[in-house]
């Protein structure tokens, strides 16, 4: 099956969480063969376009991962992860950047299979792992937050809707802390979840240039491996026999990209460490929703963290 029409289109409106594409998707993760029919035809552009816009492939590569992405959505597994929570832009973006990522690497596993080195104990190994995979640090931040989500059964009520207000992008509200926030706030729960979903859908907006961030951390990732590939390669040529040594130039080029790529990245892996990439709801609205002044949030914010670090400490 091929993309509808391999070119890249201008940037499409957020495809919101209508009914439509909400039952659209559930019957997607229940295998249901017209609802993928129509899923790939209506999406088949947005498949193809993402690695164009997002990680710079040429349209041959594109056209490649499309077949590969194909595959992998056509039993409707994946569909069954989105919840709801965000756009369902956001939820399929980040499902391709996933995909894209696990394409390349099969890619670089054919590549690169036999560039290794040799250390000083007679060990192979490869030249490109000590470049980590970015899978492996993606979810450190959302696991700080559903860490604490265990424990915040455990806090009184006030502090506990304290803290899933500030990830209300990521966390639901029970039916009590519902109740809470209508006597506090003076609204009727119904005018509440229409003010929580107006602030989650802005919330999203944070969370798609999150992922923008996001998507550079593996770009820089995999143009890192694409220039180790390139080097070695140099480097393998030049020790066949009869093998001319490598352009000078060419390799100081490379080595100056590589150092410049991985300091780019690492600018950014720091942000991601110090939460940078997590949505939180600005202090105001929080404060608006249960009247009382924006200090008063961020020391509530305050107790919470230092309880649940007691709790921590003490099992």
């Amino acid at each position: 099956m091929t993309p509808a029409n391999p070119q890249q289109q201008d940037e499409k409106p957020v495809i919101e969480n209508t009914p439509e594409v909400l039952e659209m998707v559930r019957l997607c993760g229940e295998g249901d063969r017209p609802a993928l029919k129509a899923f790939f035809e209506r999406f088949s552009e947005d498949i193809y376009n993402f690695p164009l816009k997002v990680f710079h492939l040429d349209q041959d590569a594109a056209s490649d991962f499309y077949l590969y992405a194909f595959e992998r959505l056509k039993d409707g597994g994946r569909f069954r992860s989105f919840q709801g929570r965000s756009t369902f832009r956001t939820w399929f973006y980040t499902v391709l950047r996933n995909l894209v990522i696990d394409w390349m690497r099969t890619i670089r596993e054919v590549d690169t299979v036999n560039v290794t080195r040799t250390d000083d104990k007679g060990n192979e190994f490869r030249l490109i792992e000590n470049t980590p995979d970015p899978r492996s640090l993606n979810s450190e931040d959302h696991n700080l937050i559903f860490g604490f989500k265990n424990q915040l059964t455990e806090l009184p009520v006030d502090l506990r809707l304290i803290f899933k207000l500030s990830y209300v992008y990521y966390l639901d509200l029970t039916p009590e802390e519902m109740e809470y926030l209508s006597e506090k706030s003076g609204k009727s729960q119904g005018e509440l979840l229409r003010l929580l979903a107006d602030l989650k859908h802005r919330l999203s907006e944070k969370e798609l240039k999150n992922l923008g961030s996001e998507d550079k951390i593996t770009s820089l990732y995999l143009a890192i491996l694409e220039l180790k590939v390139k080097r070695e390669k140099l480097l393998s040529t030049a020790a066949q026999p009869g093998g001319e040594p490598p352009d000078p130039a060419e390799m100081i080029r490379i080595e100056r990209a590589i150092e410049k790529k991985y300091q780019q990245r690492e600018k950014l892996l720091v942000k991601k460490s110090r939460g940078h990439f997590i949505v939180r709801t600005p202090y105001k609205h929080i404060a608006t929703l249960l009247q009382i002044p924006e200090g008063s949030v961020s020391v509530q914010m305050m107790r919470v963290l230092e309880r649940i670090r007691s709790m921590s400490g003490s099992t």
